[in-house]
């Protein structure tokens, strides 16, 4: 979450120039009370009050994989109506990668709806052990080969509980994933539970349409 074990500030980056500072309040026990998040809005010019809405709901529903924090975020606003379409980009000096959130906002009720993720704001070192734990997968190892993706460099992203639930247990997994395209396209997914160290499913579509892929995979 956007927010701190005691109040912290928010610097918020409004689309048209003008600087506000906001304050955080909620726990969030993996960010340090002397620290902060720079936030841009972009996109749809947004008012004040609209903007802090839209940030509260926001910071609720966002959730950083475990030691990480986000450093900076950028909040893009589409006018879908009288709603808004949010695409939430968060960046950790940690990773390497960002994680990415698709929101849907209900301006009359202040709502909002999660509609899609790509979460690889993930530390080396646990992307590497994840791809280790999947690549010592006998099943996982003999469609890599069968499939001529060996050499292919995998992504490592975060399934959220409420995703997992469906294939394993609803608690945080890391799908590790190896993408082929071409003529005879082909991905190998492999979803692996990190705290245990350990494969819990693995999923192979040899028909792959497009490069450019959507969000959650699994």
């Amino acid at each position: 979450m956007i927010s701190a074990k005691k109040i912290v500030a928010v610097v918020v980056v409004a689309a048209g120039g003008v600087y506000l500072v906001l304050t955080a309040t909620k726990p969030a026990p993996d960010l340090d009370s002397d620290l902060s998040t720079t936030v841009e809005f972009s996109g749809t010019e947004l008012d004040e009050k609209t903007e802090r809405s839209i940030l509260s709901v926001v910071s609720a529903e966002m959730m950083s994989y475990k030691g990480v924090k986000y450093d900076r975020v950028n909040i893009a606003a589409t006018e879908n109506g009288e709603d808004y379409d949010l695409t939430v980009v968060c960046f950790s000096d940690k990773c390497e990668y960002p994680d990415v959130y698709d929101f849907t906002y209900y301006d009359a009720s202040e709502q909002l709806v999660q509609t899609g993720y790509v979460l690889e704001a993930i530390p080396q070192t646990d992307r590497a052990e994840a791809i280790s734990v999947a690549l010592q997968n006998e099943e996982a190892a003999n469609l890599l080969r069968a499939n001529g993706l060996e050499s292919v460099t995998p992504t490592v992203r975060r399934v959220l509980p409420e995703t997992a639930e469906k294939f394993y247990v609803p608690k945080t997994l890391l799908s590790v994933t190896w993408t082929l395209f071409g003529e005879n396209p082909a991905v190998v997914s492999v979803l692996v539970d990190p705290d245990e160290g350990k494969v819990v499913n693995v999923w192979r579509n040899s028909g792959v349409e497009n490069e450019g892929g959507g969000r959650n995979e699994w």
